[in-house]
């Protein structure tokens, strides 16, 4: 059974416990930690105990207690923590820890869920769907409906699969962990509170240090963009630029944001302090076009064989990628800063990735680190311009369907004039940022009282 157990890729699930109490499940991340949630901890009256039930008694249980700063319960913020890190005495040989890697692509997702409900103390398995963000967490739903993530789910591991497998192979790779679900004043049917959380892999990583380095595949943003380097005296975060990277990290305006920032400005304060707004934030100094290409591809975490094509779009060396799944359109970072292109081995190559990523539907930050010269202008032009060009047409196409069935002057034909015009402007991206400025202040009319 504990071979069955290690084949079918659910050793690392646990059963936790304080005595002869079942308080919820457990994830294996290594042989001497256990990760679960916060709350399941409060009801503990006893030692806690770890079962590893998938191995049907051939390896008997551990000790377990909280590591010392490893319990982040859920704080006066919506959704940010309830987690725990366990150590585990003794460590037991022959069990396998959950296989972990960061993810992006958690919409839709078909995964498997295993707990300890009551009157289930063996364990049960739940089929859900991850459904969308509820702040920090996301929501899971499970396929039947009759299902209830109860609490004997608290701290159990979310691992991926195919609705159609039982025993997937590969092994599942854990998403997240099980942290609550919501609760009611008794009133609603059963059924309709079967809805649960999940906290994702970036998330505990971030709360928990250890964990960070258990998971595979890299980080999604670079840990030394987050050290700021030393302002001078009196340097406080540009405002102005700290509005603007807000606008552009929620959706609004052009899909590219170019900035410089030299290191400990006032900018590059804003910038650090907007990180934690990206998908994904790398440092492209001293990297090559293809080193920067690959890196991008990494952390987009497409499966395969969406990945390798997206890189090699990336590169330049392949087709655009047809980004569907089973039907079902792929999921892609939507935010992806890029610092230090100016200084990158390849500037110029460095800015044809980026162009290439934009056409992706990825929306770039190009943070430049010394003001002005050739590279701000080749920026400018290679990757601003092309995605401000299309920006603009779609505020155009936005008005014309506005303006349709109303009487009086077109403003869009004089709009669609400048767009068509704006090629032999001296400086044509600044044509297009005002073009595109005009653009929104004609459609807040249009759509305004009548």
């Amino acid at each position: 059974m504990g071979d069955r157990a290690a084949a079918e890729g659910n050793g690392w699930r646990l059963r936790l416990r304080a005595g002869a109490r079942i308080l919820g499940a457990g994830i294996l991340v290594a042989r001497d930690r256990a990760l679960t949630s916060a709350h399941a901890l409060d009801r503990a009256d006893g030692e806690l105990t770890v079962d590893y039930v998938d191995y049907r008694g051939t390896v008997e249980p551990s000790r377990a207690r909280p590591l010392p700063g490893c319990v982040k319960p859920c704080g006066t913020e919506p959704a940010d923590g309830d987690v725990a890190l366990l150590s585990l005495d003794p460590p037991r040989a022959g069990v396998r820890p959950a296989p972990l890697r960061r993810n992006l692509h958690y919409t839709g997702a078909k995964v498997r869920i295993g707990g300890f409900p009551a009157k289930g103390d063996e364990g049960l398995w739940v089929r859900a769907e991850v459904d969308g963000l509820y702040g920090a967490w996301w929501q899971l739903t499970p396929e039947n409906p009759a299902m209830v993530l109860e609490a004997g789910f608290s701290g159990a591991g979310v691992a991926s699969a195919q609705l159609d497998q039982v025993s997937p192979e590969p092994p599942p790779e854990v998403l997240g962990m099980v942290v609550s679900r919501f609760y009611d004043d008794g009133q609603v049917p059963r059924f309709e509170k079967r809805h649960g959380h999940m906290i994702p892999l970036d998330r505990i990583a971030e709360l928990l240090p250890e964990v960070d380095r258990l998971i595979g595949g890299p980080a999604p943003r670079d840990a030394a963009l987050s050290a700021v380097v030393p302002a001078r005296p009196g340097t406080t975060v540009d405002a102005g630029l700290a509005a603007r990277l807000a606008g552009w990290a929620a959706g609004a305006g052009p899909p590219v944001l170019l900035v410089t920032a030299p290191e400990g400005s006032a900018h590059d304060l804003a910038f650090t302090a907007a990180l934690g707004r990206v998908d994904i934030a790398l440092d492209a100094a001293g990297s090559t076009a293809a080193d920067l290409a690959y890196a991008l591809g990494e952390r987009l975490r497409l499966p395969e064989p969406y990945g390798s094509a997206c890189t090699a779009w990336l590169r330049g060396s392949g087709p655009r990628p047809a980004l569907r799944d089973s039907g079902r359109r792929l999921d892609l970072p939507v935010r992806a800063a890029v610092a230090g292109v100016d200084r990158s081995a390849e500037p110029a190559a460095a800015l044809d990735v980026l162009a290439q990523l934009v056409a992706l539907g990825v929306r770039p930050l190009i943070v430049l680190r010394e003001p002005g010269g050739p590279v701000l202008r080749a920026a400018e032009r290679r990757v601003e311009c092309p995605a401000l060009r299309a920006y603009a047409r779609g505020l155009v196409r936005r008005v014309i369907a506005l303006e349709r069935g109303r009487p009086g002057p077109r403003v869009a034909n004089g709009r669609n004039a400048a767009l068509t015009a704006h090629d032999c402007a001296r400086d044509p991206v600044e044509v297009l940022r005002g073009l595109a400025d005009r653009l929104h202040a004609d459609i807040a009319r249009l759509e305004g009282p009548s």
